[in-house]
């Protein structure tokens, strides 16, 4: 009796390894990605013109290309924080040095840092069905890696423009989280410029996110 009890024992324990083992291997598929990479802080980002709210979804955005990419996030408040504390706002037109970069990685613990800068430029034009309201937006895009000191991908001179239609589907299945802002006719300019900045950093981290991959 103690021998068959055993048995079955072996037997009900050996189905639950069996059921176990797949669920354990889709559980690190699934976070493998993120595991592996460790964290990304998407800061510091320097603004030309373009409002308030369009330059924080701008950083949002970048956030979420980087978890595309795999990587788990700083929070955006900490990686703002740790920067202005000790450097200050980001200045339009100065580019961080290597040195400052890899300083303010190992201070948030990340493994790469994603910065740039992004202007707007948003203006109304005249249509046959009366005025419409563009906006472009122009992206320079990095990364850079913590370990090795160095900037590991560029893309610089990217441009979004929010009425755009041709690829922009690929771009956000590609690398944003975020369905595109929409956009109606007329109304006021955020939308524009957030649509436009979605575009632009899709387009310029597109090829990152897919390297790493």
């Amino acid at each position: 009796m103690n021998t068959q009890v055993s048995i079955a024992k072996a037997w009900v324990a050996g189905i639950a390894f069996i059921a176990v083992v797949p669920a354990m291997a889709a559980g690190h598929a699934a976070g493998h990605h993120t595991v592996a990479k460790g964290l990304a802080a998407a800061y510091p980002w320097a603004f030309k013109d373009g409002n308030v709210t369009s330059k924080s979804f701008a950083i949002t955005t970048a956030q979420e290309i980087a978890q595309k990419a795999g990587y788990s996030m700083v929070p955006g408040n900490e990686a703002m924080a740790a920067w202005k504390a000790s450097r200050g706002e980001p200045k339009f037109g100065r580019t961080p040095s290597s040195a400052t970069l890899r300083a303010y990685g190992k201070s948030v613990h990340a493994a790469v840092v994603l910065y740039g800068s992004v202007a707007w430029h948003t203006r109304s034009v005249w249509v046959n069905a009366g005025p419409k309201t563009i906006s472009t937006a122009t992206a320079n895009v990095y990364v850079f890696d913590v370990r090795s000191g160095r900037t590991v991908f560029r893309s610089q001179g990217v441009t979004g423009r929010n009425d755009e239609k041709t690829l922009v589907l690929k771009v956000v299945a590609d690398v944003l989280v975020t369905p595109l802002v929409t956009a109606v006719s007329g109304g006021p300019a955020t939308p524009r410029e957030q649509r436009a900045v979605q575009i632009a950093l899709g387009r310029a981290y597109r090829g990152w996110v897919a390297r790493s991959r």
